[in-house]
């Protein structure tokens, strides 16, 4: 059974050889695949007639007969359809011991796009079958060298990309804002209270601050009617007489107003495990591997990440100016604050784009080597059956190919360089101004990674005297979205910089 490198390429391979049965039918029914043996014929002729004699009688017959056997071998190893192939009889393993899947249940949505395609099958000559199954085992023997590690590029996208799009959930975030968040920040500021040194400088800075669960008197209190609570009824919290004062003797609301520890922390309907419920189990078992075993500390790494992007929204009652003054008005802080934000949003988009190159980098190649094996039966014919022209494409199959080990290498690079970076993927606070420099390396570093590696891999080709290089030109689409990326964050950081 064929192993390919990714799954779209069990459907690509089997539409690319079906499309290459087609057209070699074609050229054989049309008789124009005889075209370079007619050819090679008449040309030897014409030259032992200039000849002569019986040398050029001589020259005839032996050129006739090597040209015309070299030409009868090509066609039928790398011309004539021998093998069958089908999706069903082409698998994709997942690198780092992943689950094996053949065409046609593979989990994706590749599966019923390409569904015209089920129970067809295509023919592949000799040649190009050996070479397939040569490219394939070679790419999983590189491929296993390189070590295994998590995709943390794959988590922190997915972070950022989950939205909080329930309105009931969106209104709690809302109302917590106002009621516990601004309240207990409010207080702490105030009492010129300490931060102690067990918690980040930033931890009061957001609605889920660890301090003021953990210390009564914020989100929690020993007495519960000084206690801060929801303003409005929650949803799945009880009414409670000793707690939920504000009705009248012998009314019974459908929902309490629950204590703002309880709003939050409540295994059922708090609102933390209704924002961990939105996050993927595999990003939060990282964060929680990467922090040493701190689960909580886990939970609140990734709840912020997806929070404080939503926090314009979540924040929209507040009035800033009325807030602060009562403590100060830091008002250069906030024009910092401002002044960094088209930073950060221009760095965070990054993000995505970086992500997209990898995802559209195989798919790319997939669609590449169809074009390839479609286009066949032009190479040998346009070529006269050469060997060297078979040789050239039997280099560039490999060569394409070749280019998923490449990738795989640069993601476990990318992953390591966020590492020697000293950027925390799972952390909101990785977006802001003091990291932009860093940041921009590490995009920078994974565009090399993705788009220049495999250039400099087909230049490596083009120096044993092939030119397959070429072909990379078609990727350079793929990079065209982030051009621009590069110059516009390096003159924001330079300005940011000279600034100061």
């Amino acid at each position: 059974m064929m192993n390919v490198s990714s799954a779209i390429e069990i459907y690509t391979t089997v539409l690319g050889w079906f499309m290459y049965d087609g057209i070699w039918g074609v050229l054989a029914d049309a008789g124009l695949v005889y075209i370079p043996i007619v050819a090679a014929i008449l040309n030897n002729w014409i030259t032992g007639w200039r000849m002569q004699g019986i040398e050029g009688a001589e020259a005839v017959i032996r050129n006739n007969w090597m040209d015309v056997l070299g030409m009868m071998t090509v066609i039928a190893l790398a011309g004539i359809p021998v093998f069958n192939v089908s999706s069903a009889a082409i698998n994709h393993t997942a690198a780092c011991g992943g689950p094996t899947f053949a065409g046609r249940s593979t989990g994706t949505l590749y599966d019923r796009a390409f569904a015209a395609l089920d129970g067809r099958s295509a023919q592949v000559p000799i040649w190009w079958d050996t070479i397939m199954h040569v490219a394939d085992g070679l790419n999983n023997a590189v491929v296993a060298l390189v070590p295994c590690s998590p995709d943390l590029r794959t988590y922190a996208y997915r972070l950022d990309n989950v939205r909080i799009n329930e309105p009931g959930l969106r209104r709690q975030l809302e109302l917590f804002t106002r009621d516990c968040w601004l309240k207990a920040r409010a207080k702490f500021m105030a009492n010129h209270t300490k931060l102690p040194a067990n918690y980040p400088p930033q931890d009061i800075d957001w609605i889920g601050s660890r301090y003021f669960l953990d210390t009564d008197g914020f989100y929690g209190n020993a007495n519960l009617n000084l206690s801060m609570r929801a303003s409005e009824e929650i949803p799945g919290f009880q009414y409670n007489a000793a707690r939920d004062t504000e009705y009248q003797a012998g009314f019974i609301p459908t929902y309490g107003r629950p204590e703002c520890k309880d709003w939050w922390e409540d295994s059922l309907n708090g609102l933390q495990p209704q924002l961990l419920a939105l996050v993927d189990p595999e990003a939060i078992t990282q964060t929680n591997i990467d922090l040493s075993g701190d689960v909580q500390g886990a939970y609140s790494a990734v709840i912020r990440r997806i929070v404080e992007p939503e926090r314009a929204a979540f924040g929209r009652l507040i009035d800033i100016d009325n807030y602060t003054s009562p403590f100060g008005n830091n008002s250069s802080g906030v024009s910092q604050g401002v002044a960094g934000v088209g930073l950060t949003f221009e760095l965070a988009s990054w993000w995505p784009k970086v992500y997209a190159l990898r995802q559209a980098a195989p798919i790319g190649q997939s669609f590449i080597l169809m074009g390839v094996y479609m286009f066949l039966p032009f190479i040998l014919l346009f070529s006269g059956y050469s060997f060297l022209a078979l040789y050239t494409t039997t280099a560039a199959i490999i060569a394409i190919k070749f280019l998923t080990p490449i990738w795989t290498l640069a993601v476990w690079i990318d992953n390591h360089m966020m590492e020697a970076l000293g950027i925390k993927w799972y952390s909101w606070m990785n977006l802001q101004e003091d990291k932009a420099a860093t940041l921009l390396i590490l995009n920078l570093v994974a565009i090399l990674l993705f788009v220049v590696l495999p250039v400099v891999w087909f230049m490596v080709i083009g120096w044993a005297g092939l030119s397959i290089h070429k072909t990379m030109d078609t990727f350079k689409g793929l990079s065209d979205p982030i051009d621009n990326g590069p110059d516009r964050v390096s003159n924001e950081v330079t300005k940011k910089i000279l600034r100061r």
